[in-house]
């Protein structure tokens, strides 16, 4: 009973993790066609084929900002369709210094910074 109780939580943990790394690297990917954009540099035929990750990419965030983040957090998103920066960027904006701002801050400047095209991808709401 107990080895199925650890091999089920040893999955879970294992899809969670697997879950948030193909989140980043679409993240990863998403940036790289943003950049291009801004740069003008972005061709028709490129969009076309970037579509669909860009698609995938928001589902994948609206699922993780509703799941993941729901219970990392202890809070609901405060609108449907808002995506983790957006609570991200909540938080860091918040005047008090909370575990929410610090966890935010530490996934904003570790994680996802780098690879905005403004280099600085959670931008305080306040």
């Amino acid at each position: 009973m107990i080895g199925a109780y650890l091999y089920s939580s040893a999955q879970v943990l294992g899809l969670v993790a697997g879950y948030l790394y193909v989140f980043w690297l679409l993240y990863v990917l998403i940036m790289g066609f943003y950049r291009a954009y801004l740069s003008k540099r972005l061709t028709k035929p490129a969009l076309v084929l970037a579509s669909p990750a860009l698609f995938v990419g928001v589902l994948v965030d609206l699922i993780a900002n509703w799941t993941l983040a729901t219970v990392w957090f202890l809070e609901f998103p405060q609108r449907p369709l808002e995506l983790v920066t957006d609570r991200l960027s909540r938080y860091i904006g918040l005047q008090d210094d909370c575990w929410h701002k610090t966890h935010a801050v530490w996934v904003c400047q570790n994680l996802l910074d780098y690879f905005d095209p403004h280099d600085k991808h959670c931008v305080s709401e306040s």
